[in-house]
Order: structure tokens, then C-alpha cells, then sequence
């Protein structure tokens, strides 16, 4: 609508062209309707969701019920895969998707919203909206579906690309939800690799240089058509840990200090600290020692650290490291620190300390040399009875004497009266 003003001499006349001015500025409801209180209801998906179309040539889409408050925010928000280039167009109500160079067949195809699309009046949908469909023969009732954690601080992280890859090379892909969650449904049947990674430079590719990821595999067959799979972001690491420096809690009790965190589930068979005094040579023999605290390493049964592969069903995807799967909610926080309990009491004097086989958190071994000087606590005294100070003996006897004359003194004159 244009609004026009004309000059004229008549007040009344610029003062209602104002109004209508104002009037065509501010958005309103139509007349005759209601307040609006529901977010934008799906009316119409094109394919039908979970439905195979081979022979696909248009665009697929989804039609909303009403007007949609910021259409063109949803092409950076919408979730694609597989994890290809695509034509977004979000109309009024509609929003419109096709793939840049076409759609392929055989492939499944996923086209999410996230929660939070908003209508004219900023109604907010609360659950995502999904569209699924695939171009091959057949649509397999199929799910994998899983977590992704951070290693260092052992909690599920949200907006983590994860990506699965089979022998055709279609990188089928997901986001993980706030609750650090993923899901795909549909893949057909066969052998997959995983990916999770944290896409830094958002081109949803997984650079292993600077990204933290983790990967596993994934088997669906006609017997298997739900999988679980748990992934563990861990930062790229090409060195091995480096020891620092010992400190001595106390005559019995050392720490090392490393220079990595390091994995405190693995296994320590291949692990070793040797001690030995600098000046006699002789060797302090080792009781016990643990990634992190002692108390809080050791099992509840012998002690043996383990840790959960970190791929499916038992696939291990940590080199040729030992594992036994344990809960997720059991797994240790990684430490930059080893401690040691020594079998017998630390002398005085400077010490050579060796550790070797003690693993970060990519699993590559390392440790090193140092020296560290202890030093014995200074002995507590000794408290030694105590002793009169000259004069103060008599003094209580001169004392106690000088009461008995007095006493008797008062009997006499008690006698006399």
C-alpha cells in the first residue's frame, strides 16, 4: 500500500492521511480473527516422508499453514544430507529443496528444521521437522542412532557433524541435538564407517589436522536393523607425553607431571616408573602407580584400569591398544599426572626417576627422564617433663609451713575464751 500526502490548507485532511499512514505501517491480524497461539503445523510434504521415489525430478518441499516470519534464515539452518551442495527456496509458506547437480538414485535423502521456525506472530515450533525419502528401488525400516562425548571432560556435546560413509562413498550425514544425540534412518543394509567430528570451519569435511573426531563402524543387515554407536571427540595429537617434572607428597607418595593429558582407562601392563637415589644408586622399589589419583584409579575388584572402544559392538577402533568395554558414565576424566606409592620411605637426597608406556589420550606412548631432590620434613621435638625453676620448691614449702602456725594460733585462743 502507498501512502501520498497532498498539500493543502486543511488540517483535518493531513491529520487523517497521517493515520492512514500509520495505519498501512503496522502489521495486524485480518479482520474477524482470533489471537494466534500455534506455531506453523506441516499441511503437505512432497515426497511423502519414508517413501521411495526412483525416478524423482522435482523439487521436494514442505507447506506450512501459515506465513513463516523469517523464510530466508531456514537455508542456513536446515539440516542436509548426504552432506552435499543444495537449491533452498523458502517461500511464504513453503520451502523448496533440490539438490545442485540432481538427484541421484539410489540414495536416501534428509532435509531437517530444526526447532525454532517461527510464524508472523514469533510462534516457535518445539520438536524438529523432518523430511525422508530415498530415489532407490526400496525404503529400509532402518535405524542408527547414538552419542557423541568429549574425552576430556567425559559429557555428551551438541552440534557435532557426524557422518557415516558405506562403499559407495555417500557421506550420509547428522548433527547431534542438545542432549549430544544422533539418529539416521533409512540407510540400507550393508557396512559403514562413522565419523564425528567438530566442524570448525563448517565446509562438512573432517580435517584430522585440527579437528577433533573419533570414528567407528556400523553393520546393518536384515537382522540388524538398529545400531548404537557411541563416539569420543578427542583432539589431533602426533606427539607422545613428555614427563615434566616429580614432586614428593611425602615420603611414600610421588607425582609426575606430563606435559598430555593422558587416557586413565587404558591398560598400564606396558607401563613402568623406576626410582633411584643419585648418590648410592640404589633402586626405591615401586608398590603401586595410577593415571590420576591412586583412590580414584583403582577398580573395584584388582585395580585394572580398562577402557570402551569407541566404535560398535565391540569394534575397536584405538590401534592395537587393550580394551574391555565399560558404561559411559564410568569412564575416568583424562589427568596430566601419575601418581606413585612408593614401598618404602624416601631418604633424603636427589633422585633419577623413569617412566616409560604411559598413554595419552590418542593412545601413543611415551614418558622420560627427570630428577627431583627430597627433602625430609624437620623432626617434631620432643616435649621433656618439666622442671622447678630455682626458689619456687621452698617457696610452696615456706608457704604450707607458715598455715599450721596460724592454725594453731587460732585454736589457743579458742582454748582461752
Amino acid at each position: 500500500m502507498r501512502c501520498i500526502i497532498f498539500r493543502t490548507r486543511r488540517a483535518y485532511l493531513l491529520l487523517g492521511v497521517a493515520v492512514a499512514c500509520a495505519a498501512c505501517a503496522r502489521e495486524e491480524m485480518p479482520p474477524g480473527t482470533g489471537p494466534d497461539f500455534e506455531a506453523p503445523a506441516v499441511v503437505e510434504m512432497f515426497p511423502v516422508s519414508g517413501s521411495a521415489v526412483p525416478d524423482l525430478d522435482e523439487d521436494a518441499y514442505v507447506k506450512f499453514d501459515e506465513p513463516l516470519g523469517d523464510p530466508r534464515s531456514l537455508a542456513r539452518v536446515i539440516e542436509t544430507s548426504p552432506a552435499w551442495q543444495y537449491e533452498i527456496n523458502a517461500g511464504r509458506s513453503t520451502v523448496r529443496i533440490r539438490p545442485i547437480d540432481g538427484w541421484r538414485p539410489g540414495v536416501v535423502y534428509t532435509f531437517r528444521i530444526p526447532p525454532g521456525l517461527r510464524d508472523l506472530v514469533r510462534n516457535m515450533t518445539r520438536e524438529p521437522i523432518d523430511l525422508l525419502f530415498t530415489t532407490g528401488p526400496e525404503f529400509f525400516e532402518t535405524t542408527t542412532g547414538g552419542a557423541v562425548w568429549d574425552r576430556e571432560t567425559v559429557r555428551k556435546v551438541r552440534d557435532i557433524a557426524v557422518q557415516v560413509v558405506g562403499e559407495d562413498s555417500i557421506p550420509y550425514a547428522a548433527v547431534t541435538d542438545t542432549g549430544g544425540n544422533f539418529a539416521f534412518r533409512g540407510l540400507p543394509i550393508g557396512d559403514y564407517w562413522a565419523f564425528a567430528f567438530r566442524d570448525q570451519n563448517r565446509n562438512r569435511t573432517l580435517e584430522r589436522d585440527f579437528e577433533p573426531h573419533d570414528s567407528g563402524r556400523v553393520s546393518l543387515s536384515d537382522s540388524t536393523l538398529i545400531a548404537q554407536l557411541e563416539l569420543w571427540l578427542t583432539s589431533p595429537d602426533s606427539t607422545a607425553p613428555l614427563l615434566g617434572s616429580v614432586s614428593a607428597g611425602d615420603s611414600l607418595t610421588l607425582r609426575l607431571e606430563f606435559d598430555d593429558l593422558l587416557e586413565p582407562d587404558a591398560s598400564l601392563d606396558g607401563a613402568s616408573v623406576e626410582v633411584v637415589a643419585v648418590e648410592t644408586g640404589d633402586e626405591w622399589p615401586v608398590a603401586e602407580f595410577a593415571v590420576g589419583d591412586l583412590a580414584a584409579a583403582l577398580g573395584p575388584e584388582d585395580g585394572e584400569a580398562v577402557v570402551e572402544p569407541d566404535s560398535l559392538a565391540g569394534e575397536v577402533a584405538l590401534d592395537d591398544a587393550e580394551v574391555i568395554p565399560v558404561a559411559q558414565d564410568e569412564r575416568a576424566r583424562p589427568q596430566r599426572f601419575v601418581s606413585v606409592r612408593l614401598a618404602r620411605p624416601l631418604a633424603g637426597g636427589e633422585y633419577d626417576v623413569s617412566a616409560r608406556g604411559f598413554l595419552n589420550l590418542r593412545l601413543l606412548a611415551g614418558g622420560g627422564d627427570t630428577t627431583f631432590v627430597y627433602e625430609p620434613p624437620p623432626p617434631v621435638p620432643e616435649e621433656e617433663p618439666g622442671e622447678v625453676e630455682a626458689g619456687e620448691e621452698g617457696l610452696e614449702t615456706e608457704e604450707a609451713g607458715s598455715e599450721a602456725p596460724q592454725l594453731q594460733r587460732d585454736e589457743v585462743e579458742g582454748a582461752g575464751a
